[in-house]
């Protein structure tokens, strides 16, 4: 009784969190080849999910020129999703540390040329060990191809390869397949919430403790690193 009160609060948590206005997302990601659940139905078997809506996109990373002035360990990242039939482009500058409340980054500007949709994020991730990890990141999105947003002294170039991506959301949690360059896959977990302890916990409780039990070996790349393996 006490175990299915715990579930119960962790999924209240996370669909409270999910329903705001989020500033963090959580995530984990494995290799199935490495061990942990193979497909969307057994990831949502071991997270007692119902079948979810599913969207499939085609993701294309560019290579693009890294600002000047950023935090230490700050890459801009830029990329393409397509999904039925519309083009989203992204533009985001993600760091290891958190941004200065001073100075240029303070009042960073989508470089976009049109108004898009902004977003401050922490990235919060799981180690092999089963450790939290955050990045921070600034982003922009917007309906559009790249070479039409952004500035050409930006020196945008699309990668030589993509990604396929299949995804179920279910009670707010979002379950994606990665069909990466070179033939590998990865599943990513992951749900919207706060940067605080409680929506942490949360999360580890309702997703990341149960697929580890279930043999997930977190990956530390990102997807952005994982889609950029050409």
């Amino acid at each position: 009784m006490m175990a299915r009160i715990g579930w119960a609060v962790a999924s209240l948590l996370l669909a409270n969190a999910a329903l705001a206005a989020g500033d963090a997302e959580f995530a984990i990601r494995w290799d199935p080849a490495e061990g942990g659940p193979g497909t969307l139905e057994a990831i949502a078997e071991t997270l007692r999910l119902p079948d979810g809506k599913r969207k499939t996109f085609v993701v294309r990373y560019f290579a693009v020129k890294q600002p000047s002035g950023a935090p230490e360990g700050a890459r801009a990242i830029a990329r393409e999703r397509l999904s039925e039939g519309r083009m989203e482009s992204m533009y985001k500058l993600r760091s290891p540390v958190a941004f200065p409340a001073h100075g240029p980054q303070a009042d960073w500007r989508c470089p976009f040329k049109v108004e898009a949709k902004r977003q401050n994020e922490v990235d919060v991730g799981w180690s092999v060990e089963g450790v939290p990890k955050k990045n921070y990141s600034r982003s922009c999105e917007v309906g559009g191809h790249m070479a039409d947003l952004l500035p050409a002294r930006f020196m945008a170039q699309p990668l030589d390869c993509a990604s396929s991506m299949l995804r179920m959301t279910s009670e707010h949690i979002k379950i994606e397949r990665w069909s990466l360059p070179g033939g590998k896959q990865a599943f990513e977990v992951s749900a919207n919430g706060h940067d605080t302890e409680a929506d942490l916990e949360a999360f580890a409780a309702r997703v990341v403790r149960p697929l580890l039990a279930h043999g997930v070996r977190p990956l530390t790349q990102s997807k952005t690193q994982l889609g950029s393996s050409c």
